[in-house]
């Protein structure tokens, strides 16, 4: 039997290990590519719009104009949502809403231009410290000679209404809730839920009342009275600045400031609101107020950026959706004196 030779042909096998590096490498350059082409896109958008950068005293914002011409400006600066210097908690960090306001007060101070402000408030309070600081800050804007109108929309409780009490003029849509002056702090307590799942809270202390409004125990009438105390002192220093800014006797707010909340209608009779109206009758009443026939209306913006818009985008995305989740409800935290409109 006669065997014919035949030649082998070798077969290569691609070791798969080594094409992933170069994919990699291939996406993320065009990944670099596509960033940089943005980038480029939006800096020369950014290099042809019309916004006047405003410089000065650590203040870095464009203007935004609304409408009008003439050299004097009136600014609109929105408050909206809880008034906080705490910035919400993301994977990427964003400003407090409570500084971005003040910065931008600040920043129409010291502008020479700025001859109003108008405060655009849809917000159900907050802070008594952040309320306290912006109210402040609207009160030095009309020491410095600056006219203040505010305009409010959906929603100015608590201390969405004491931020604007100093205003020349409150202006309030036929639709708007407002009032609930007074304060709050609250907690809640778990030790029924605590003792039918056969848990026992451990806590060491130097003194009495150091785990006051404690969620493990109830209160003692010790600690109930120093709690009304302080809510009470607060209480009296929201009612002395409602009766300042709208120029009443403190007896006559008192009686409006159990809590309850007013449409804007309702507060117009009561002395809590100016008039009832909308943007263009602030602008209006604003450029009357401060004797101008023509002024430019204005917002200050943050400069755009393609770090801050994948931030903002980011920080969205990532944000918690719930408002109560058990590492807030469980983990260590502090009852918080509130000027708030809140369940």
């Amino acid at each position: 039997m006669e065997y014919s030779e035949q030649k082998i042909q070798p077969v290569y096998i691609r070791d798969k290990r080594r094409i992933w590096p170069r994919v990699l490498g291939i996406l993320a350059l065009l990944a670099l590519v596509v960033v940089l082409g943005i980038s480029l896109i939006f800096n020369v958008i950014l290099v042809s719009s019309r916004d006047t950068r405003v410089a000065g005293d650590g203040f870095n914002f464009t203007e935004k104009l609304i409408e009008g011409t003439g050299e004097k400006k009136i600014v609109i600066i929105p408050i909206q949502g809880l008034i906080t210097f705490s910035a919400a908690e993301s994977f990427w960090p964003a400003e407090s809403m409570g500084k971005q306001v003040v910065d931008r007060l600040r920043a129409a101070g010291k502008d020479p231009a700025v001859a109003g402000v108008i405060l655009k408030i849809d917000s159900p309070g907050g802070g008594i410290t952040a309320s306290d600081v912006i109210h402040q800050q609207v009160s030095k804007l009309r020491e410095e000679g600056k006219t203040v109108v505010a305009l409010l929309e959906d929603l100015a409780a608590s201390g969405g209404y004491y931020v604007c009490a100093p205003s020349d003029l409150i202006i309030a849509h036929p639709t708007t809730v407002t009032g609930s002056i007074g304060v709050i702090i609250q907690s809640f307590n778990l030790e029924g839920l605590m003792e039918k799942i056969g848990l026992k809270d451990v806590t060491i202390k130097s003194g009495e009342q150091k785990d006051l409004l404690s969620p493990f125990r109830d209160l003692t009438p010790e600690e109930r009275e120093i709690l009304q105390g302080v809510v009470d002192e607060m209480y009296e220093r929201f009612v002395s600045i409602v009766a300042e800014g709208r120029e009443m006797s403190p007896e006559k707010i008192r009686p409006l400031a159990d809590g309850r909340i007013f449409t804007g209608p309702r507060a117009r009779e009561l002395g809590l609101v100016d008039m009832i109206g909308y943007r263009g009758d602030a602008i209006a009443e604003a450029r009357r107020l401060a004797e101008l026939e023509e002024a430019r209306v204005i917002e200050y913006k943050s400069p755009p950026s393609l770090w801050n818009i994948l931030g903002a985008n980011l920080a969205e995305s990532l944000a918690p959706t719930a408002q109560l989740d058990l590492e807030s409800l469980f983990g260590p935290g502090t009852p918080r004196l509130m000027y708030l409109w809140a369940l």
